[in-house]
């Protein structure tokens, strides 16, 4: 009898969530595997009651089949109740292995829950320790940037101070930002970064203040070394032959740094200073993001420097010259250490800020200068100031500053220095050449004629000297040696200041040709001309003399000039005080015929002939015998020192003057009448002129009385004055006479 076999859910195995089903079909082995997970899942959920009945409930559900089938079927039953058996003794077998299994499982169950729980104990502990580990080793990294920031600081590495304070912010400050200690370093590094910054500015400070004290040192040491490269130029070209073309060319030229090329060592080579403050500052301001905060301040403070260099009282007029001196050696040594910044930083100093405080110096240096020399009349207080400022434009050149408004300066200066210098020299011109006392200079000594010949052309005659020794007279006056003696120191000093200035070099050499013009016509001339109106013969012929010496010399001060003039010039210097002495020696020459002729004149009024007298006179007049003398006497003594030939000019316009004034004196319209011996008393007086003119051996001087000569002849001597008519006697005996004065004498 079939029936439908009731499910295991039916007996409460459905509360399992599995059917179990055995097999006849199946092995025991496929059996078992059924009941592993049904008995893992029973002991999972706690029914292991409940799935005990079920198993009852089926085995006697079993055993109902078992007897029904075995009613129908016996022997089947009889199979049956054996598989029966075996199914039941495999069910108890099952069973106890089923304890045995559950006991094994709830064992080890519970062993595997507590090593379960120690474990995840474990784990738990194990994650605690390891995010332990993590944090202190996050902490003990943050300790040791902060205490190697202290240790950096200690050691004054700021810069390697503020990496390590970026990298504690940066990098390990956030891994441990939950802890307070992280909290506080976070906040103390700004107050680092503050006090770094503080430091190495303080720092900074004191670099700049001894810098400031270096920097004199390093001016002076530059211009110094910029003098003795100045000096060993000159000595060069000077003493080279083949260089001497180059004097003109000044230190700095192309010429020059030519042919010193490699020679001259950079000041910049030597210059010791230790520049770490301020390149720390630098990279400092930069990792805090303030690089141009620095700059700024750093701009502000060499200004502020140079200003308090700047700020110096100075009075060049006292005589104390140290103050400028050590004014521009601080400047030199200031923009010397401005051009080492600014070619050994990037980025930091640019041109136009170092260019801007130099435009600023240089106007206030500009400044004090034009208000030292404001109203000064002193020459000398010019040059060395050109001196000084010359070194200092040089020295700084070097380093490619702009010079070119000192230069202009300069220039200014010159104009001054050379309008004082040709005043001062004028003023000394005009004493030496007034208080003059037109009188033969002598000299004492061999070393007193040195100086004169070193200054004139002038040659003594060394027989006279071995001769007669010292002291010696010689043919000018003091005003002459001392005249070209000034106007050589005039040129020196003209080019003392003119050295340098080869731009504007052809301009000066015109200003000091016009000068040297000037000393010589408006004031050596000058005065000399005035002296000329003077009445005293011997001072007029000694100013004639010093007029011929003027005039020879100034061939030599236009080569003096030509020598001292600008290179790139050529031809010949012409002054025009050469024609202006010869223009001055015929006037000098002019008065001297003047008071000669005026003095013959004064002799003459006192001549009183007797044009009546009937007594022979055998001697000479009284009157002519004093004028004879007076002349005697100018040739020996006043007139001694002149050339011959202007003494022979004065003999022949004297002479000629007086043989016009007594022929006017024989044909006086006054007198109406003349006796014979009157006319023989004047003819002997006329003989004894002759015979003094013939004394005096001067070849051109024998025919100035040929005139009167003749008409004595014809009136006194002739036996036929009628004789005069025929052509050919006239132009033998009487070709000086004019028929007037015959026809006057003969109706006297």
């Amino acid at each position: 009898m079939e029936t439908t076999a009731p499910s295991i859910s039916e007996t409460g195995i459905v509360a399992s969530g599995l059917e179990l089903s055995f097999s006849a079909s199946l092995d025991d082995s496929e059996n078992l595997e059924q009941l592993g997970p049904v008995i893992k899942n029973i002991t999972e959920t706690g029914k292991q009651a409940v799935f005990l009945e079920g198993l009852d409930a089926l085995v006697r559900k079993k055993d109902g089949e078992i007897e029904r089938m075995c009613n129908a079927h016996y022997q089947e039953f009889v199979q049956a109740v054996d598989q029966l058996l075996k199914v039941r003794q495999g069910s108890i077998e099952l069973r106890r292995k089923l304890g045995q299994v559950n006991d094994a499982l709830q064992t080890r169950g519970t062993k595997w829950e507590q090593k379960k729980r120690e474990l995840t104990n474990a784990r738990r502990v194990q994650q605690n320790v390891e995010d332990a580990i993590e944090a202190l080793q996050s902490s003990l990294l943050v300790l040791e940037a902060a205490n190697k920031v202290n240790d950096q600081l200690d050691q004054k590495q700021y810069y390697a101070a503020l990496k390590t304070l970026d990298g504690l912010e940066n990098n390990y400050i956030g891994t441990v930002t939950q802890y307070s200690f992280a909290k506080m370093l976070a906040q103390g590094i700004p107050v680092m970064q503050t006090k770094i910054k503080n430091t190495i500015t303080d720092s900074l400070k004191e670099w700049l203040a001894s810098v400031r004290q270096v920097s004199r040192k390093i001016g002076q040491e530059a211009m110094d070394r910029m003098q003795k490269r100045q000096d060993r130029w000159r000595t060069k070209t000077t003493e080279n032959p083949k260089l001497k073309n180059l004097q003109h060319h000044q230190v700095n030229s192309a010429i020059e740094m030519v042919v010193n090329e490699g020679l001259e060592t950079s000041i910049l080579d030597d210059v010791n200073i230790d520049f770490e403050p301020l390149y720390r500052c630098i990279h400092v301001y930069a990792s805090l993001g303030k690089r141009q905060e620095f700059k700024t301040s750093y701009s502000e403070d060499r200004r502020a420097q140079a200003n308090l260099a700047l700020s110096t009282p100075i009075n060049l007029r006292n005589g104390n010259f140290t103050p400028f001196e050590t004014l521009l050696q601080d400047i030199v040594g200031f923009f010397i250490i401005e051009h080492m910044i600014l070619h050994n930083t990037i980025d930091f100093r640019n041109q136009a800020e170092v260019d801007g405080l130099w435009e600023m110096v240089t106007g206030k240096i500009i400044l004090v200068v034009s208000e030292s020399l404001k109203g000064c009349g002193d020459p000398e207080l010019f040059l060395r100031i050109k001196f000084s400022l010359m070194l200092f434009i040089q020295t700084l050149e070097t380093f490619d500053y702009s010079v070119k408004p000192l230069q202009e300066t300069m220039l200014t200066l010159f104009q001054r220095y050379s309008e004082l210098l040709i005043h001062q020299y004028s003023q000394v011109f005009e004493e030496i050449v007034q208080n003059d006392e037109c009188m033969p200079m002598t000299v004492e000594n061999e070393e007193e004629l040195k100086q004169v010949i070193q200054y004139t052309r002038f040659k003594p005659d060394r027989s006279v000297i071995q001769q007669y020794g010292f002291p010696l007279r010689l043919p000018f006056s003091k005003v002459y040696p001392t005249c070209c003696q000034d106007v050589t120191s005039f040129v020196h000093q003209f080019y003392q200041f003119a050295e340098g200035f080869s731009q504007t070099h052809g301009e000066m050499d015109d200003i000091l040709k016009k000068a040297v013009d000037s000393l010589l016509i408006e004031k050596v001339n000058a005065i000399l001309l005035k002296k000329l109106q003077s009445t005293n013969l011997s001072q007029i012929v000694q100013i004639i003399i010093n007029i011929e010496y003027f005039e020879s010399i100034c061939p030599d001060f236009e080569m003096l000039l030509m020598e001292a003039r600008s290179f790139h010039r050529s031809g010949h210097i012409h002054l025009k005080a050469t024609m202006t002495f010869k223009e001055t020696r015929k006037r000098a020459e002019k008065r001297i015929f003047e008071l000669v002729n005026s003095k013959l004149d004064e002799f003459l009024e006192l001549f009183e002939y007797d044009w009546q007298t009937e007594e022979i006179q055998n001697q000479p007049s009284p009157s002519l015998l004093d004028l004879v003398s007076y002349l005697t006497n100018v040739t020996n003594a006043a007139l001694m020192n002149l050339p011959e030939a202007i003494k022979s000019s004065l003999y022949l316009d004297a002479l000629q003057h007086l043989s016009l004034s007594l022929k006017g004196l024989v044909l006086d319209n006054e007198q109406q009448y003349i006796t014979e011996i009157a006319l023989l008393n004047f003819d002997t007086d006329i003989r004894f002129i002759e015979e003094f003119v013939s004394g005096i051996g001067d070849a051109v001087l024998k025919g100035t009385f040929m005139q009167l000569r003749q008409l004595l002849d014809l009136a006194i001597h002739c036996n036929n004055p009628e004789e005069y008519l025929a052509p050919q006697v006239r132009n033998v005996k009487y070709n000086r006479l004019n028929s007037r004065d015959i026809v006057v004498l003969f109706e006297k």
